[in-house]
């Protein structure tokens, strides 16, 4: 079979079954893993299909405002791991009970999580996913309510009705901007009030934010910059604004990329 032929066959079962595995497709046309990388890698590159992490799935389209969950997934992604890897190496101790926002950022943390008989709290599909796949030992608590697209995170009132009677010990949330005036923002009110309730029971407040979101506004705020007890951010965020953050009594931790 021609490499253009087998990509075109791709397409079509990842638009008919949504999502399918690199390990699948490796069996179904009998080629190496390293083959079905190319070609997910010149799909996306052609905007029909997101690769996410053991296989792709299809685009959806959503908000014009708010890409594609996967497809932001990707972008500033070693800046994102390295991030969130010092999260979870730095900010949970054993037994504690966390909420992970479902944002790409956050999700990041999952691999590095260890095996401290901790409990998740997440309204995020993909967390839900990733976390059964990396720490199947893991508790693992989710909520029902509406799954939202693109973002693929459950909101309304099943999700916030479930999130208010639990309390955790850290919330690990990031967002689609970041002002000195609005604090931590996002785009969708649903989807900032899971936010809300979250951090509202929570002991400590950590926000995950890569260099893209500095001085850039969406359209509400989550938390203010008075309620973040930790920042974690990388060495290419812009210094002026994270000298007001620290001036302002948030704990902000640098990570050399």
């Amino acid at each position: 079979m021609l490499s253009k032929e087998r990509r075109m066959k791709i397409h079509e079962l990842i638009v008919t079954k949504g999502s399918i595995t690199t390990e699948e497709l490796e069996n179904l046309f009998n080629v190496s893993r390293m083959t079905i990388w190319r070609d997910l890698k010149i799909l996306e590159e052609q905007g029909i299909i997101s690769r996410v992490h053991g296989g792709a799935m299809k685009i959806q389209k959503g908000d014009p405002n708010e890409r594609e969950f996967l497809r932001r997934r990707e972008t500033a992604s070693e800046e994102k791991r390295a991030i969130s890897q010092y999260a979870a190496q730095n900010f949970i101790e054993p037994s504690d009970v966390i909420f992970l926002d479902g944002g790409t950022t956050v999700i990041e943390m999952i691999p590095h999580l260890t095996d401290q008989n901790l409990t998740l709290l997440t309204n995020g599909l993909n967390t839900l996913v990733l976390a059964s796949q990396y720490m199947p030992e893991l508790n693992v608590i989710g909520c029902g309510g509406l799954l939202r697209i693109p973002s693929y995170n459950f909101v309304g009132p099943g999700a916030e009705e479930s999130f208010r009677q639990y309390k955790v010990n850290t919330a690990f949330i990031s967002g689609t901007g970041f002002t000195l005036e609005n604090g931590v923002m996002d785009p969708h009110p649903l989807e900032m009030q899971i936010k809300r309730i979250a951090c509202n029971n929570a002991n400590k407040i950590v926000v995950l934010m890569d260099s893209k979101k500095y001085n850039k506004n969406s359209l509400s705020t989550c938390v203010t910059i008075e309620e973040i007890d930790v920042l974690i951010t990388a060495s290419n965020a812009p210094s002026e604004f994270i000298n007001s953050v620290k001036k302002r009594g948030v704990d902000v931790r640098i990570v050399s990329l």
